[in-house]
């Protein structure tokens, strides 16, 4: 280790100092520059959480797939515009418009609040994925468990 103001290796007892409000480590020449730092013993704290059990997510329901157009038109039924479907369900206008758009998915609350308004489900049981192995030893891949919809055009 080298002393920070003369350059020098520092041979022995190393001392910390403060230089117009800056902490350097320089040599036992060079530490009557400075005042020493007062030695600070640092306490080591630790903290221990809590941590909670989290249950595994089960998805039994998801959205239906064309739930956008299924808001729209439940809401251009009974003539309101989306300003009048915001108030409500004491929602924002513009979190109407991005639902009706299909640019955002919404929150499940706010799901539940459309479904009792329009009395309409908006959800449907997501069906259990057996997978069937074919090879004894191998574990299933991404291609096994997942089916694809196709979009109806």
């Amino acid at each position: 280790m080298e002393c920070e103001i003369c350059g020098r290796e520092i041979k022995g007892r190393s001392y910390t100092i403060i230089v117009e409000g800056s902490e350097m480590v320089v040599c036992a020449k060079c530490k009557e520059y400075g005042s020493e730092k007062p030695y600070t013993e640092v306490k080591k704290i630790t903290i221990k959480k809590k941590v909670k059990e989290q249950k595994p997510i089960e998805f039994v329901e998801e959205l239906i797939e064309n739930f956008s157009q299924v808001i729209r038109r439940e809401r251009e039924k009974r003539g309101w515009s989306q300003a009048e479907l915001a108030k409500k369900i004491q929602e924002k206008e513009s979190l109407i418009r991005k639902i009706e758009n299909g640019e955002i998915t919404p929150e499940p609350d706010v799901v539940e609040k459309l479904e009792k308004l329009f009395d309409i489900k908006l959800r449907e049981k997501v069906p259990e994925v057996k997978v069937e192995l074919k090879k004894s030893n191998l574990k299933p891949t991404l291609g096994d468990v997942v089916v694809i919809r196709k979009k109806k055009r």
